[in-house]
């Protein structure tokens, strides 16, 4: 889905997916906040939902001052539920969107 990312494009997009499923699942988000209150209305409780949030350092770079800094940690947020933490990746999605781009 393409559109702002605010609350209502991933209401919209969470709900979509909601209605896709069958049957209980885990999902990992990044940390936009929208997507807090668009899995909670879409899914209830009936959803394993976490959180992976990307800790980025500072460039220092003038030439890169509007690309994020390297990764050098993250931290995983169990939102609802109980996911497995093994399976909580971004991994799957963002090497769709590169792929997508290229």
């Amino acid at each position: 889905m393409v559109g702002q990312r605010g609350l209502e494009t991933a209401s919209e997009f969470i709900g979509d997916l909601a209605a896709r499923l069958s049957h209980r699942v885990q999902l990992t988000t990044d940390g936009h906040r929208p997507y807090l209150n668009a899995v909670e209305d879409a899914f209830g409780g009936d959803i394993d939902f976490a959180q992976l949030i990307k800790i980025y350092g500072s460039s220092g770079d003038a030439q890169t001052r509007y690309s994020p800094g390297q990764c050098i940690g993250i931290a995983c947020n169990t939102v609802t539920g109980n996911p497995d933490p093994k399976h909580i990746s971004t991994s799957f999605v963002e090497r769709q969107n590169l792929t997508m781009r290229n």
